[in-house]
């Protein structure tokens, strides 16, 4: 018997999507779930093949359903189906493990081509969002490159520098670290700024974020 179970906490949207996946004899039976513990409670139970799951749930967030039950022994599969629809969430739904990503606007038909993607076992991202997804991820991925570039042109002592004026120190605390004058930790700083390209410590966080000197907040 093949089961999905529609998380979501407007009775209107849930009835509607149940119509729509009974219309396309996929499934068996359809469950409903209004908030996160329903949700819980339901999957736990298990004997669910997919699980549509809304972002904005009243005592919670759905991805974190998503996060805590992808993976597991008996789990379904679970496909986002939000409002909330941006690339960063697909992001976070694809790396918490969820098999769909796509916003409440999808044309019913490319939903269920999706969903039928999804229980044949390959991923499904709605197109607009894939393609938010892969720019925005060119556009890191460029700027990895760029800050790296940046970095490598540093002498072993301007990085030393460079590290220092990471950790917040000084000229006067920087040429105790490196054990020279202040003068010349100065002139490092200024060596530093100007290879990298950086007016201000902002600029100088920015680039070692992107060389992956400092790991991201």
């Amino acid at each position: 018997m093949r089961k999905a179970l529609i998380v979501d906490d407007h009775p209107v949207f849930r009835n509607g999507l149940k119509t729509a996946l009974g219309g396309w004899r996929v499934f068996d039976a359809v469950d409903e779930a209004g908030s996160a513990a329903e949700a819980r409670d339901a999957v736990d139970r298990g004997g669910y093949e997919l699980a549509m799951v809304d972002v904005g749930l009243p005592d919670g967030s759905g991805m974190d359903l998503v996060e805590s039950r992808a993976g597991l022994a008996g789990a379904p599969a679970f496909f986002v189906l939000t409002m909330e629809a941006d690339a960063s969430l697909a992001r976070r739904a694809v790396r918490a493990g969820a098999a769909g990503f796509a916003s409440k606007n999808l044309a019913l038909g490319v939903l269920e081509l999706a969903v039928r993607l999804v229980l044949a076992g390959e991923p499904y991202i709605e197109g607009e969002i894939l393609r938010d997804l892969l720019t925005a991820d060119a556009v890191l991925s460029s700027s990895r490159r760029e800050g790296r570039r940046l970095v490598g042109g540093l002498t072993p002592r301007e990085r030393a520098a460079l590290d220092a004026l990471l950790d917040g120190l000084n000229a006067k605390e920087m040429a105790q670290r490196l054990g020279v004058s202040q003068r010349t930790a100065e002139n490092y700083q200024s060596a530093v700024y100007a290879k990298l390209g950086a007016r201000s410590p902002v600029d100088l966080v920015r680039i070692a974020l992107g060389a992956g000197l400092i790991a991201s907040p």
